[in-house]
């Protein structure tokens, strides 16, 4: 019983880690400069780079969801980007009434953005449809993204490194291993004709 209980810690533990080193990794390839330069153009600001956080947040969740055992790993890391969240409002000085506020705006945005990236792809007949797809999310929630021809340029970058992460292996991943591909964040011009598969 002991035994069981102290691996359940331990299980416990590791995962909470894990997300840690996840969730570092994965905001620091967010706040990226070439994002809010163009052709991509996101604005530089907290909404913008809130925006870029669930994109690849989106990616790793995905990337973890092929394995059951790895269902603690993906609720720590969803609870470490509402505690990163709640403490950089706090540091705003945004008292704890209004922080509550925003908190529920960020769980919704959370739950809402991974739901409509998962729709996206798993209803997918082809790349040009996810295309579409993603560009209308990026229309509707990222700044700095209105127009259909730089949405579009963010939708292609996220289908090329969503198939640069699902290459990397699940199982050996290690922290300060790298997930996120240098090379799918260069422009394609061919994206803005509908062509992902450069």
């Amino acid at each position: 019983m002991i035994g069981k209980l102290l691996a359940q810690r331990k299980t416990k533990r590791q995962a909470r880690q894990k997300s840690l080193h996840l969730y570092q990794l994965l905001v620091t390839h967010a706040r990226s400069n070439y994002f809010y330069l163009p052709p991509y153009n996101v604005e530089d600001t907290v909404e913008g780079r809130f925006e870029l956080i669930l994109i690849h947040l989106f990616m790793v969740d995905e990337w973890l969801s092929e394995f059951d055992n790895y269902i603690l790993l993906r609720r720590n890391l969803q609870e470490t980007l509402i505690t990163d969240m709640d403490r950089s409002l706090r540091e705003m000085g945004i008292g704890d009434m209004s922080v509550g506020k925003q908190m529920k705006h960020v769980g919704a945005a959370l739950l809402g953005r991974l739901q409509s990236y998962r729709l996206a792809f798993e209803n997918a007949n082809s790349e040009i449809y996810v295309q579409a797809k993603l560009t209308d999310i990026f229309k509707r929630n990222v700044k700095g993204l209105e127009e259909p021809d730089t949405a579009m340029q963010l939708a292609g970058y996220m289908i090329r490194q969503m198939k640069a992460v699902s290459c990397v292996e699940v199982l050996t991943w290690q922290p300060g291993d790298p997930i996120f591909s240098e090379s799918a964040c260069q422009w394609h011009s061919g994206d803005i004709e509908g062509n992902t598969d450069g």
